[in-house]
């Protein structure tokens, strides 16, 4: 259950990070183009630096994919998030209810392996499929979310 809770919250601030490295390229972006363009006039004698810092913005661009994951990579890392916040919400109902002895231990572990077999499997694939980067930073503010998450909802039991 840590290490689902762990994964959907390490997608989360993955998510996060996608979006504001997005957000800060385009800003670069129209930032070298403007600058490009107005400096057009200033530069009228240093050409050059004019078409450096147009090339500068082509080779940007050219390589934002590389550094930076498509909207539709974004979107697959939602729907996997999601995947986890399912899977996640299922293995907690099933503890609260083996925890509070409404479902008994043989029938409890029949309904996780079971879960494992039918949201796990899936959740998986899909993660290997999209190769998530591991950042140390994110990591590191994931395993406390998590952590805290879990000592509040389930630390007496």
């Amino acid at each position: 259950m840590v290490d689902v809770k762990y994964g959907e919250t390490y997608l989360s601030k993955y998510i996060g990070l996608q979006h504001r490295l997005k957000k800060t390229f385009k800003i670069m972006t129209l930032i070298l183009s403007i600058s490009g363009i107005f400096g057009w006039k200033y530069f009228e004698n240093l050409a050059w630096v004019a078409f450096i810092l147009i090339a500068i913005m082509q080779l940007l661009t050219l390589v934002e994919n590389q550094l930076i994951r498509s909207d539709k990579e974004v979107e697959d890392i939602s729907t996997l998030r999601m995947k986890y916040t399912k899977y996640f919400n299922k293995l907690e109902k099933l503890w609260t209810e083996y925890r509070n002895d409404i479902k008994p231990e043989n029938k409890a572990f029949e309904i996780f392996y079971e879960l494992r077999k039918s949201d796990w499997e899936p959740i998986e694939e899909l993660d290997t499929k999209l190769d998530i980067k591991e950042f140390k930073r994110l990591m590191n503010k994931a395993d406390i979310e998590t952590n805290d998450y879990i000592n509040k909802y389930h630390s007496n039991e």
